[in-house]
């Protein structure tokens, strides 16, 4: 039995920009969910759940504006000896995100065990934007025919 390897199919141009756009979508993904976030939180859990909520997702879109900017800096890093970028600084703001998590639960779970909660939810927003983000490939790349 002999096996066969093809050469992938070409992107068009079409496919190309399109998932360039990916993190932008997921960016607004992101502000879009908060936004509908706060206000279930505010009618159905109070004050301390919606706190929580809102210090979670500043926190989590922090954490993925941060992400990206990490990412390409270690890819630039890798592709290019020439980086501005020290790798010391890429793993310092890396850690700065986890400690900023840590102490906001922290802070919230002393408070408001509903805050927590909320927290945690917030914190899960780039989770939602991605799975956001990949209806929306599907879909399109579907109704392309791609």
């Amino acid at each position: 039995m002999v096996l066969t390897v093809s050469a992938p199919e070409p992107i068009s141009l079409f496919e190309e920009a399109f998932l360039d756009r990916a993190l932008a979508r997921i960016r607004r993904f992101m502000l879009v969910l908060a936004g509908v976030g706060l206000v279930v939180c505010a009618v159905f859990f109070r004050w301390a759940a919606t706190g929580g909520f809102a210090v979670g997702a500043v926190i989590s879109y922090f954490n993925q504006s941060s992400l990206e900017r990490a990412i390409e800096a270690l890819a630039q890093r890798i592709t290019s000896q020439h980086s501005s970028e020290r790798g010391g600084g890429i793993v310092l703001r890396a850690g700065l995100r986890y400690v900023m998590i840590a102490a906001g639960a922290y802070v919230i779970f002393n408070v408001s065990l509903a805050g927590l909660f909320g927290f945690l939810g917030g914190v899960c927003l780039p989770i939602a934007a991605v799975a956001c983000e990949v209806a929306v490939e599907v879909f399109v790349l579907l109704r392309r025919g791609s």
